[in-house]
């Protein structure tokens, strides 16, 4: 009789997930640690091993339980993780604006993460392909702002932060920016905009977004990031 109701209660638990079109958590393969490199990550080769505290970035009508932007503290110390490609905690895998800009495509060089540098973005979808994260990146030379603003919701307070990401759009969708790690490429890429993320997804055998009819929204590229991930 137990098993049969968490068998019924499991049914509906995914069912609901499907309904409100609710994503599966992705499930890192990395083992636990910190991947001080890029070659190190490469190599699945932890470079430290640490304790770890999460603190967890608040982002406006954000309800996932596990933080999608954050900082990372030393349990001991209370010091903040820095300079450090990517780091695999508790089955999941996050990387750094630090290592997403030091290691982004030549096209995406002048985009640059509006939070610290030393802040990280947690891998939602990934595969043989690609590793989809969602941070915030605008053009500093359109919005004003230098990059890597430590404080504040985004690393800039308030409406300030929706003018800086306003500013730049088409730099940004609407409610953050995309970043894909292209494994094969050993690069990120940032999608700029509804034109550049149709030019990245073009041999892939999927529906382009239609940029002059459509919203550039993140539901659209997790949907299609899903299917050629």
């Amino acid at each position: 009789m137990k098993l049969r109701l968490e068998l019924i209660l499991l049914l509906i638990y995914f069912g609901l997930n499907q309904a409100f079109g609710k994503q599966a958590i992705y499930q890192s393969n990395f083992p636990e640690g910190l991947y001080q490199t890029k070659e190190d990550f490469l190599k699945k080769t932890p470079s430290l091993f640490l304790q770890l505290t999460i603190d967890k970035i608040k982002l406006v009508n954000d309800s996932d339980s596990l933080a999608r932007r954050c900082f990372f503290k030393e349990k001991d110390t209370n010091k903040k993780i820095k300079k450090v490609f990517a780091i695999s905690h508790n089955g999941q895998l996050y990387f750094s604006n630090w290592a997403i800009l030091d290691n982004k495509s030549q096209k995406d060089k002048s985009v640059s993460p509006v939070e610290s540098m030393n802040s990280f973005v947690r891998v939602l979808i990934g595969g043989d392909n690609f590793l989809y994260a969602e941070g915030a990146f605008v053009n500093p030379w359109q919005t004003g702002f230098s990059a890597g603003v430590a404080e504040g919701v985004g690393g800039i307070i308030g409406s300030e932060l929706g003018n800086a990401i306003d500013k730049s759009y088409p730099i940004t969708t609407f409610g953050g920016t995309g970043v894909v790690w292209d494994i094969k490429n050993e690069e990120f890429n940032i999608f700029r905009n509804c034109s550049d993320f149709n030019d990245f997804v073009e041999n892939f055998p999927v529906e382009k977004i239609d940029c002059g009819k459509q919203i550039f929204e993140l539901k659209q590229i997790r949907e299609i990031l899903n299917k050629i991930k």
